[in-house]
């Protein structure tokens, strides 16, 4: 009966491609992470940097408005002595006051941007850094990831190609049943008996089994794992 063969010959094919991907390991979905996370960080950079700019620009304002208003506050009390009556002294004082009031105020928020320039220019330098480490990981598992798959790219092909040939030559039945065994199976659907016993599992299989299975006149699963089981001759010692 071919079927066994064709389900061997896809187990042969599906073991040929898991190796390919033990290969590869995870690395696909670290340089993916890697990835996300530069992109992320990069993102962060340029908005700290457009802080800082705009940081910049805020303080350059405020300095040109304080100097204004005390410059314009000196003027004001040059003027204090020219006044003719008390009425106009103390609006003059007024307006002093109101000045003072708002330089506080503008050299307050002149403070609170310093220190977040300060505190931003830190958290900067240590993203570039981050991001000079993380880039240069990234590079390395990419080159490592490319080199892989170079070398095992043209096999990965060929291999899928010929495993999809191999399951247009499997009933869509016993397809379903190999499909469902080797994702429960922990990617291992057809064993042979070894000796007495399925290699799957090492369950003991039945003298009955064992010669129907040699003969190989129908399809046979062990009963404790299910795994499909083949007869595989052994290969005569050669004397050197």
């Amino acid at each position: 009966m071919d079927s066994i063969h064709h389900l061997k010959e896809l187990q042969n094919i599906d073991d040929d491609l898991s190796e390919i991907r033990s290969l590869l390991g995870d690395l696909p979905i670290k340089v993916e992470e890697l990835r996300s996370k530069e992109a992320i960080l990069i993102g962060e950079l340029e908005e700290g940097k457009d802080r800082l700019k705009h940081i910049e620009v805020e303080l350059n304002k405020i300095e040109l408005e304080i100097t204004t208003s005390r410059e314009k506050i000196d003027s004001l009390k040059d003027q204090l002595f020219k006044m003719a009556n008390n009425r106009q002294y103390d609006a003059l004082m007024a307006e002093i006051d109101h000045l003072k009031e708002s330089v506080d105020q503008k050299e307050t928020k002149d403070l609170e941007l310093m220190e977040e320039k300060s505190q931003l220019k830190a958290k900067v330098k240590l993203q570039e850094d981050s991001l000079d480490e993380l880039t240069s990981d990234l590079s390395a598992r990419i080159n490592k990831l490319e080199s892989t798959m170079a070398e095992s790219g043209d096999r990965k092909k060929e291999l899928e190609q010929e495993r999809i040939n191999r399951r247009e030559e499997i009933p869509q039945s016993l397809l379903s049943r190999y499909d469902r065994i080797l994702k429960a199976k922990k990617g291992l659907a057809v064993v042979a008996v070894g000796g007495s016993a399925c290699e799957g599992c090492g369950s003991a299989i039945p003298p009955q089994i064992i010669f129907s299975v040699k003969d190989n006149s129908s399809l046979y699963n062990c009963d404790v794992c299910g795994r499909f089981l083949f007869w595989e001759e052994e290969q005569p010692k050669t004397n050197n």
